[in-house]
């Protein structure tokens, strides 16, 4: 297995190279707080390619799956045996804040996968979508194509840079901002393409929940090494602010008890 174990990134936020080490790393990979603006990420992620194939999000799944079983069997059993206690109280859904935001129009799905949660926006929403994994892009585009729209295969970065300025009246980050090694760079690089107060629906995992801090490296949120960026509500929100965003919080979902977390960032 390669990996960039030797190399070391960057603060994504505002490069510095000052750090503290955090408590969730795991050998080889080594997770900081930057000094300077607290953000906390994956030093040395594997390339771009290795996500692509060795790392990517289906194979994780799996290989976290099988790690959490062997290191909290009790724990990971009685999760197994309550998950009806998920569907106890309406669940809070990107799409949904979405739709409470706008009625219909030209709608960005970056990182979309197969065009699953964009397809099921209703017909009044055109689709479009950007994903860096051939197949799955195939899969997004022949279904946005029915709706008017397409899917882009390419990074996040070219991938929107293929849209023309203006042209999303909505977008969706559906638990995006945590794989890419340049969130504020592509944040940065969606907000022309927004029109005028145009929301941008974002969910990351809540690196600042209470189950996060008492569980560290064993918070299901904590996926190494695709998970390469760690958000709590201030730095996701600083980092929309740096992007020229007005950012706005979904307080009845973003809750210390909830291991995701949502913002509406505007245009």
């Amino acid at each position: 297995m390669i990996t960039n174990e030797n190399a070391t990134r960057a603060c994504p936020v505002c490069n510095s190279e000052g750090y503290t080490a955090e408590r969730i790393s795991r050998d080889p990979w080594r997770v900081a707080r930057c000094e300077d603006c607290s953000f906390v990420y994956l030093q040395n992620p594997p390339a771009l390619e290795q996500l692509m194939a060795e790392f990517s999000w289906d194979k994780t799944v799996e290989t976290e799956s099988v790690r959490r079983k062997a290191e909290q069997p009790v724990l990971q059993w009685f999760d197994r045996k309550t998950r009806w206690r998920l569907h106890m109280f309406e669940r809070p859904e990107s799409r949904k804040f979405l739709e409470k935001a706008i009625g219909s129009g030209n709608v960005l799905d970056l990182g979309c996968g197969d065009g699953r949660h964009a397809m099921a926006l209703s017909e009044a929403y055109t689709p479009f979508g950007v994903e860096i994994a051939p197949v799955l892009a195939e899969a997004a585009d022949k279904a946005f194509a029915g709706r008017g729209g397409h899917c882009v295969s390419a990074d996040s970065l070219s991938g929107i840079g293929t849209f023309e300025d203006g042209f999303f009246d909505g977008a969706i980050l559906n638990s995006y901002l945590e794989h890419d090694t340049r969130p504020l760079e592509v944040l940065e690089a969606l907000q022309p393409k927004m029109k005028p107060g145009a929301p941008v629906i974002v969910k990351v995992p809540n690196y600042g929940s209470w189950n996060a801090a008492v569980m560290g490296r064993g918070w299901c949120g904590v996926r190494l090494p695709d998970h390469v960026n760690y958000f709590t509500w201030d730095s996701l929100a600083d980092m929309g602010g740096r992007a020229g965003y007005s950012v706005q919080g979904v307080p009845s979902a973003n809750l210390p008890t909830n291991d995701n977390m949502w913002a509406i960032m505007q245009a």
